[in-house]
């Protein structure tokens, strides 16, 4: 069975996606999948290995290189083609792919309903991404309703060559989506000194990306904790990430593909959520706790108060909330 699926997200959309196809996999063990996407998306797909062929699409590409793509779709003969994400641009390839069946998610444009099978839209659902993809995925293929984990396969990660013994070490990801949702570093260096000498930990690995904003904080991250700290300093591919986040003992940080990631491989997570989409970003089928302020808007409240009031959110988050929730994790994960 061929499928192609059209979500223009990134990484964590990806991972999210790949709960279904470790679903339906087992139910239809030779399906193969082509996921089209956002560019710097393959990274994550490469985990999934359902996922035979990533096809990265610039949302600004010229009409020849959009005709291109359809003409390559429509030579590959697919049994099912999913349009899982909203953009009209994912709904217009789907639509003209020469599919099989076409399903749209959600309520397809006037123009492009006829060239659809099946419309997935009113499913009342988790609103975790790998849940409300599983509900549509549900309704297409006869797979189980009970939404799997996160799934990026042992088999595709890679030695990341840092000396640290597995289980025996923490990381951190201090790095967020969004500006409003970084944790001071000193707390997270108060909460991981702790740690280190309460002895339920022995090293730290720090995780930045490439962007040189993330490996300052990463390296100053590893000056606040000390000699028993050090960073990846934006040098791991996700593959190698993947392998280093399996062998740890814990994981820590902020709304982030980085937590998805982690929740994929299964480590303990501990995730930090200041204004965040909590429900739909938080750890998913893995053991996790999570530390969070309360976003709900008071009655009466201006927007721009609120606003301002989530932008300080972060700062009433503190160390010992998250060298608590830790340390509990710690012990349950061991017991």
């Amino acid at each position: 069975m061929r499928i192609l699926i059209c979500k223009f997200a990134g990484l964590r959309g990806a991972l999210a996606v790949s709960a279904s196809l470790r679903a339906i996999k087992e139910v239809h063990p030779g399906a193969n999948v082509t996921y089209i996407t956002l560019p710097g998306v393959e990274m994550a797909t490469r985990g999934c290995p359902v996922i035979t062929e990533t096809v990265t699409y610039n949302l600004n590409s010229t009409v020849s290189q959009f005709a291109a793509l359809i003409s390559h779709l429509r030579r590959q003969d697919f049994d099912y083609a999913i349009a899982l994400s909203a953009h009209r641009t994912a709904r217009t390839l789907v639509a003209f792919s020469g599919a099989t069946r076409r399903i749209c998610a959600g309520k397809a444009p006037f123009y492009l309903a006829p060239f659809f099978h099946q419309q997935v839209r009113g499913l009342l659902v988790d609103p975790h991404e790998a849940a409300r993809d599983h509900a549509i995925f549900s309704e297409i293929f006869n797979i189980s309703a009970e939404v799997p984990p996160m799934w990026y396969a042992s088999s595709r990660m890679e030695s990341h060559g840092l000396l640290v013994e597995p289980q025996k070490y923490l990381v951190i990801h201090p790095g967020a989506s969004q500006p409003s949702q970084i944790l001071e570093i000193d707390k997270w260096a108060q909460a991981t000194r702790e740690l280190l000498s309460a002895g339920l930990i022995e090293r730290v690995v720090v995780s930045a990306g490439p962007a040189s904003e993330e490996r300052i904080m990463a390296d100053a991250l590893c000056g606040l904790i000390g000699p028993a700290a050090s960073s990846t300093r934006g040098q791991l591919t996700l593959a190698q990430l993947a392998l280093l986040l399996k062998e740890a003992r814990l994981f820590m940080g902020t709304d982030s593909a980085i937590l998805q990631l982690a929740s994929a491989v299964k480590v303990p997570v501990l995730g930090v959520y200041g204004p965040s989409h909590y429900n739909r970003s938080r750890p998913w089928g893995t053991l996790s706790r999570s530390v969070r302020i309360d976003t709900t808007m008071f009655e009466g409240e201006d927007l721009n108060d609120y606003n301002a009031r989530m932008n300080r959110a972060m700062g009433r988050i503190t160390a010992q909330q998250i060298s608590r929730a830790a340390e509990d994790l710690l012990r349950i994960s061991k017991a």
